[in-house]
């Protein structure tokens, strides 16, 4: 539903299909309240028209213009597009790095910085075998 001006230019135009200065008025409502989607599919009823045809090119022109037109740009940015992937990617370093120091402190402080050598047993003061002959 667009709004009620814009459906009465319709009305008009629809009257008088043949004049231009009708349907250069609805055109110009549309776009004051940007119903081009809805002056779009009243046209697009009547397809193959040649003077439909003809506004609903008219109209998507008028609409490409008031989009272009009325676009914001965003601002540029003063950083580099991919700053914040390096700084995700230092961060991500530095913790892997404080990771590795943590893992070797936590390893000097258990005593297992190097592999154990096992002890070869002793034999019991007194508890030798007699050699066999």
């Amino acid at each position: 539903m667009a709004n009620e001006a814009v459906e009465a230019a319709w009305a008009r135009a629809v009257e008088r299909w043949d004049d231009p200065a009708r349907h250069e008025a609805l055109l110009g409502l549309v776009a004051q309240h940007s119903a081009f989607a809805w002056a779009a599919g009243k046209y697009k009823e009547r397809a193959g028209d040649p003077i439909a045809d003809a506004q609903l090119e008219r109209l998507r022109k008028s609409a490409t213009a008031t989009l272009l037109a009325t676009a914001t740009k965003r601002p540029e940015s003063k950083d580099g597009p991919y700053k914040r992937t390096m700084l995700l990617g230092v961060l991500l370093l530095v913790m892997l790095a404080l990771g590795l120091v943590y893992a070797k402190v936590i390893a000097v402080n258990h005593g297992t910085s190097r592999p154990a050598r096992p002890v070869p047993a002793q034999p019991l003061p007194g508890s030798h075998k007699p050699a066999a002959h």
